[in-house]
């Protein structure tokens, strides 16, 4: 890992300015055994336009206001949508450069960095506004806490910006917002130090990302990805929710399932084999990720965004398995370069998003 003393600067990126993205930035701290700040930078946060959609969930109250209720007084009643904790930022996970065997790659992975060919010097690749990676990081590094941990955010915090209080360009008077928010999690010294032991085992860290999903107090030796991790069935059973394949855009919960509303308007689901489990994809399918546009309260009718199709454009039909997909990325970032995680330093991942 190469530390320079307060090695201070900042990033710039043109994506910055494309619609479809909100400013913020990404604040990484190197601090040693001692505790010693070594090496502090920060890099443009790009926000997806997929949070939007996981902000409009956090936006509706779960109730509305019904003027004909209390005998016509007035009141409020559930308005049937649950603005649940797991549309709220809550993780930071991380993926890194590393081959099959679990060996360090560094800059030499395509996957992340380009060569410059007019300076000659590796850049990271360009990410889209959209979902890319089915919604998932690149190469994830698999979670088996506690060395592998996946990382809740540790501290929230909020910063002021200073806006026109009355008319813009007329009046002096400004008022102080709280429009930036800010998320931050520690790595540990002996936290993603590898697969392994030594030194080449270190996990060379090129990407991260700020997600919401479900409330986990401990995941375990589980050896899995926050895809995964974040892929729910039904209660009663390890196992995906058995459901039946029309050929249409329609699917149906199976009637020996009765966690019928497992899945919601609004969710995103994964479609596999009746006894794959989150890792597995015996179907093969372009992407097995498919987002629910209908479906009733107790109802088993559920209508996606398209039908279900093969890889060779096949409709699906007969018996499927069915993962509710609680992973939501807010932002994800690639690293201008590539930072050598060790048991010598902990790292301080700080994010700051502006709401403007």
């Amino acid at each position: 890992m190469n530390i320079r003393v307060q090695d201070e600067y900042k990033v710039k990126d043109a994506d910055m300015n494309k619609p479809g993205f909100t400013k913020g930035e990404i604040e990484f701290i190197v601090r040693d055994r001692l505790g010693n700040v070594v090496r502090r930078w920060s890099e443009p946060n790009i926000v997806k336009i997929y949070a939007k959609e996981i902000l409009s969930h956090r936006l509706p109250s779960s109730e509305v206001w019904d003027p004909n209720a209390n005998s016509g007084v007035g009141g409020w009643v559930a308005s049937g949508i649950d603005p649940t904790e797991e549309f709220s930022a809550r993780y930071i996970v991380f993926g890194a450069s590393f081959d099959d065997q679990g060996l360090p790659l560094d800059q030499n992975d395509t996957r992340y960095y380009i060569i410059d060919p007019v300076t000659g010097s590796y850049v990271p690749i360009k990410l889209g506004p959209g979902a890319d990676y089915e919604g998932s990081l690149i190469n994830a590094i698999p979670l088996l806490e506690p060395l592998r941990p996946l990382k809740r955010v540790e501290t929230i915090g909020y910063q002021s910006t200073y806006q026109p209080a009355g008319t813009p360009l007329l009046q002096s008077d400004v008022r102080a917002l709280n429009n930036i928010v800010t998320l931050e999690t520690t790595l540990l010294l002996d936290e993603y130090n590898g697969f392994g032991t030594t030194s080449s085992d270190y996990f060379t860290i090129t990407e991260v990302a700020l997600i919401g999903g479900k409330k986990f107090d401990a995941i375990g030796a589980c050896d899995c990805t926050p895809r995964q991790l974040f892929l729910e069935g039904p209660s009663s059973s390890s196992g995906p929710l058995q459901c039946i394949a029309s050929g249409s855009d329609v699917i149906s919960i199976d009637p020996s399932e009765t966690n019928v509303d497992l899945i919601k308007e609004g969710d995103s689901i994964k479609i596999v084999g009746t006894s794959d489990t989150a890792g597995q994809e015996s179907i093969s399918q372009v992407t097995p990720y498919y987002l629910v546009l209908q479906k009733s309260v107790g109802g088993r009718d559920i209508t996606l965004d398209r039908t279900p199709v093969t890889s060779s454009n096949v409709p699906i039909t007969g018996a499927i398995g069915v993962y509710r997909d609680t992973l939501r990325i807010f932002s994800h970032r690639i690293l201008s370069a590539p930072v050598k995680k060790s048991a010598d330093f902990e790292i301080t991942v700080r994010w700051s998003i502006i709401f403007s």
